[in-house]
């Protein structure tokens, strides 16, 4: 029997197995959306500023509240005092604060502020076969462990697996995501051990997805992380497929929307 976990989308949980999805799927008829719920607990609120990486101060109902904050990037543009916010009200004895902020309003459009839906959306594409880009495997697994790193996906090729890794990108300028917006050591080691796996015939692929509607293209924020673009150059350069994915938000929901190009640059663009 696999292990068992649960993608827990705040009073909804949908059982998923964390180590194995076996065939069959349906066959492939084009991408389609599917939305995931945020749940029945979700509640509006007021920014009024950001401690530190993972706490935030918010006005719900009227009064001052601690939400914790699961980006712990920068979040440039969108933290910003007097912004609309939506969070989950999630009470528990073990809990530091009883509210979790996940949407942060921006301009006209809602984008969430939760990096683990990039991993729920591409596992429930994976078990639905809705990506375009990823085609033909028999069964997938979650969070397979790979020398000293884990992966978010491994998928079952005849010759040889897919490793398949999930970057959730929140910053976006003038359309175009820019991935990180705070220097990522792990994101770097990620892309070091998929440029390996690729030398020994493996397929290695990273999969951007920007949890926002207004996102067009996405790319790499040299300015930010410098060492990590030229990693993900390298990485190109050694046969290692970038893919990028932009989202549908609403206030209660959040849904793959479409393909969006993944744009690399041939020279490092960061300053010294």
């Amino acid at each position: 029997m696999p292990r068992r976990g649960t993608v827990a989308l705040f009073g909804e949980q949908r059982v998923v197995s964390a180590q194995r999805v076996l065939a069959p799927f349906p066959p492939w008829r084009g991408f389609t959306n599917f939305d995931m719920r945020f749940g029945k607990n979700i509640v509006n609120g007021v920014f009024l500023e950001r401690p530190n990486r993972y706490l935030a101060r918010v006005e719900v109902g009227g009064k001052e509240v601690l939400a914790h904050v699961p980006d712990p990037g920068r979040l440039t543009g969108l933290m910003l005092p007097g912004r609309k916010v939506r969070l989950v009200h999630q009470p528990a004895a073990k809990r530091k604060t009883d509210y979790t902020l996940v949407l942060v309003r921006h301009g006209s459009i809602w984008v969430s502020v939760f990096p683990v839906f990039a991993n729920a959306l591409i596992q429930e594409a994976l078990m639905q076969r809705k990506l375009p880009f990823l085609q033909g495997y028999s069964d997938f697994a979650s969070e397979v462990k790979v020398r000293n790193s884990r992966f978010d996906f491994r998928l079952g090729f005849p010759f040889n697996p897919a490793y398949v890794e999930v970057k959730s990108v929140s910053l976006v300028e003038q359309g175009q995501g820019r991935f990180p917006d705070a220097p990522t050591e792990r994101g770097v080691k990620h892309v070091k051990e998929l440029i390996e796996l690729c030398a020994k015939g493996y397929r290695a692929a990273v999969v951007f997805v920007s949890q926002r509607s207004d996102t067009r293209s996405i790319t790499c924020n040299d300015d930010i992380d410098p060492v990590f673009g030229e990693w993900l150059r390298k990485a190109l350069a050694e046969g290692v497929e970038l893919y990028g994915m932009n989202c549908k938000v609403t206030p209660t929901t959040i849904s793959l929307n479409k393909e969006v190009e993944v744009v690399i640059p041939e020279v490092c663009s960061g300053r010294e």
